[in-house]
């Protein structure tokens, strides 16, 4: 698509904009040449606010600092928009408002996914504030994927590992073998898929697992890129 370009909400954490930015340059196909990459424009906001409202449960708050990213990605040339992270799309519909270019819903690319492997139930793996809410497996539920959420011990320490190693930079065996026990365990309990609904899990776990993976990051931007192709 002529000057289309891709916006990304980015900071949420940083590792987690690392991650989209290497998938989008691997990922993406076509331009001139195997130099090519996709054009994209960041606005990477500050994460340590952004911990603090939701820490508080200053939702709203969290919402006006994306809605105000989107909107200078918009000013910026953006054609489409993604969230770079799961959690907030707790605001998605707030950022969606706030712009006139389509948003992509990472949520929505994740049921296509599960649904597109013939299945029909994911285990929801991500933070607290996402398992323990309904804004996201509410709306895999409204497009026919049903949710198999961790217990409550192993979302608190899946929270403990996500903000105090991940999203620092921090990524140990014991934590990558405590990722698959909690997605064995989910499995067990009836998920076909194993949903790795935090941007971050991607250090710990891919998609060529020996059971069925699908990496948010990854179904996010094989959306992102479509819409610019």
């Amino acid at each position: 698509m002529r000057d289309a370009r891709i916006g990304l909400i980015g900071g949420l954490s940083w590792e987690s904009t690392s991650s989209y930015y290497r998938y989008l340059n691997e990922m993406f196909e076509g331009g001139l040449n195997e130099w090519s990459q996709p054009p994209l424009i960041i606005d990477s906001v500050d994460f340590g606010s952004i911990v603090t409202m939701q820490q508080k449960g200053d939702w709203d708050g969290t919402g006006e600092v994306l809605a105000d990213s989107a909107r200078r990605l918009e000013r910026a040339g953006a054609t489409v928009l993604g969230i770079g992270a799961n959690t907030m799309h707790v605001n998605f519909d707030v950022v969606r408002d706030a712009v006139s270019i389509p948003v992509i819903d990472v949520r929505d690319e994740i049921a296509r996914e599960v649904l597109a492997l013939g299945h029909s139930s994911i285990a929801l793996l991500g933070t607290k504030y996402l398992i323990d809410a309904t804004f996201y497996s509410d709306r895999l539920a409204s497009l026919g994927v049903v949710s198999v959420r961790p217990s409550t011990e192993q979302t608190n320490r899946l929270q403990t590992i996500i903000f105090d190693e991940l999203t620092r930079g921090i990524v140990t065996n014991d934590s990558r073998r405590y990722l698959k026990a909690v997605a064995l365990s989910c499995l067990n309990q009836g998920a076909q898929v194993v949903g790795l609904c935090c941007t971050e899990f991607g250090l710990l776990m891919n998609e060529e697992a020996s059971f069925p993976v699908i990496d948010s990051t990854k179904a996010h931007v094989r959306a992102l890129l479509k819409a610019i192709a």
